[in-house]
């Protein structure tokens, strides 16, 4: 009897996400404030600081609050899954990062930058010459991630740097 383990698990939902910005647009205004104490008075500038400021922060808010608004009213998750039998992800706005493979079918984890695209890549690389990618907008840990996995499979090839992620040529 073959008996199914999960050894790695990441989720972060868009309610989480939207928590978030509500604590952003509360703090906003706190290191606006703050920036203003530090501004002498007597600063040519002073004034169309004030003038400006009033604009950048309800704009800033206005659009945080909308935003967040969006994230509350279209409720999804993204996760990462990993089982004895399944590598998995799921990203509700980019479906480049949702798949499904077989960890005993990976060979390598690669990170890269695309300097033409100015993005970072984590590719998963398969035995049969294809590869998918995994997302790296998140903050799960990789080094759990990438440990998990050598566990699941111990012929993986991963990065030596989690954070590292080498230009292309």
């Amino acid at each position: 009897m073959h008996i199914e383990r999960t050894f790695f698990y990441y989720e972060r939902s868009r309610k989480q996400q939207a928590k978030v910005l509500v604590f952003n647009m509360l703090f906003l205004p706190l290191i606006l404030w703050f920036i203003w104490m530090l501004i002498s008075k007597n600063e040519p500038f002073y004034d169309e600081f004030l003038f400006y400021i009033k604009y950048i922060v309800v704009g800033s808010e206005l659009v945080l609050l909308l935003l967040a608004a969006w994230l509350l009213t279209h409720p999804a998750k993204f996760y990462i899954k990993l089982t004895n039998s399944e590598l998995s992800s799921f990203h509700p706005t980019f479906k480049e990062w949702t798949f499904s493979v077989n960890p005993q079918d990976i060979i390598e984890i690669e990170h890269s930058t695309d300097i033409g695209a100015n993005a970072s890549l984590i590719s998963v690389k398969m035995n049969n010459g294809s590869s998918v990618l995994l997302s790296p907008n998140y903050p799960y840990k990789r080094s759990e991630l990438y440990d998990a996995l050598r566990l699941v499979n111990p012929n993986i090839k991963t990065p030596k740097n989690t954070w590292s992620f080498p230009y292309k040529k």
